[in-house]
Parts: structure tokens; C-alpha cells; sequence
């Protein structure tokens, strides 16, 4: 079942992102943080430019989640969608649940009147197999994503 995460979910929720940091071979190169990222889902369940959406098994078991906010465009009164983050945990890849997350996004975003939704595939895991599912959904290549590295940055 696929539904808006509550206040409740959060501990789960970031729990969750714990592990999907670990296997990053990215993010994992950053150091977690349990309390932002449980302050993050807090604003953006609680704000009405927020959207979290959790896919939920028998038993209460979150499987994965979304997570996105709208907001004008840098340059442009106009509303753009913004998707920060999307995990399915590995043991549910495969089902219809990130198809049915990443859906439930774009209604969202016209709910909310938005012109388009971005979306990133930043975790490294699996970027090829994530990107053609967002194009099967309609998703089109928009920009190319690079990184400078700063050593002892903190």
C-alpha cells in the first residue's frame, strides 16, 4: 500500500536512509546524520510543499519512500518539483513499488501545479536500471551531473 508518511514513519524512514547511504558508494563517503535527515522528512511531511510517500507492506514494514518539495524555480514564479531522494529496499527491487512511488510524485506535482519534476539518480547504485525506469514513466535526460571532490574538505 502506498501512502503519505506521518510523523510516525520518520524513525523508519530514517533508518532507511541509513542504509541506503551505507550502500552508496557515493553518500556513503559522507558522514549520516540520523537527526537531519529525521528533520528533513519532519519539514517536508508537515509542510504543504512537501511530499512523503512511503510503500508499506502487511505488517507495517516500510519497503521504500519518496521524498520531494515544490517550489518556484530559481528565476521563475513558476512551480518546479524537486525529488530529493527515492529507496526501495533491495529485497523489494524488481516489484511495481518504485514505479508506483515515482508516479504518485508526478500527481503530486500536478496537484501542485508544477511545470515539470526533476529527478536524480545520484546514489550509483544501479544508475542505468533507475533512469530507464523514470524514462519508461515519461522522465526525459535534462543534464549531466559532475563533482569536485575536495580533499579534507569537511
Amino acid at each position: 500500500m502506498m501512502r503519505p508518511a506521518t510523523l510516525e514513519d520518520v524513525p523508519a524512514l530514517v533508518e532507511m536512509g541509513a542504509g541506503m547511504a551505507a550502500e552508496s558508494p557515493r553518500w556513503n563517503r559522507l558522514t549520516y546524520s540520523g537527526e537531519r535527515v529525521g528533520n528533513t522528512l519532519r519539514n517536508l511531511i508537515e509542510s504543504p510543499d512537501g511530499l512523503v510517500l512511503v510503500g508499506e507492506r502487511s505488517g507495517g514494514l516500510i519497503a521504500g519512500g519518496i521524498a520531494a518539495i515544490a517550489s518556484p524555480n530559481w528565476m521563475s514564479e513558476e512551480m518546479i518539483v524537486q525529488e530529493l531522494a527515492l529507496f526501495v529496499r533491495p529485497e523489494f527491487r524488481g516489484s511495481i513499488l518504485a514505479c508506483r512511488l515515482i508516479c504518485g510524485l508526478a500527481e503530486w506535482a500536478k496537484l501542485k501545479g508544477a511545470r515539470w519534476v526533476e529527478a536524480g539518480v545520484s546514489t550509483g547504485v544501479s544508475p542505468e536500471r533507475t533512469a530507464a525506469l523514470y524514462q519508461r514513466l515519461g522522465f526525459k535526460a535534462f543534464m549531466v551531473g559532475l563533482e569536485l571532490e575536495i580533499p579534507n574538505g569537511n
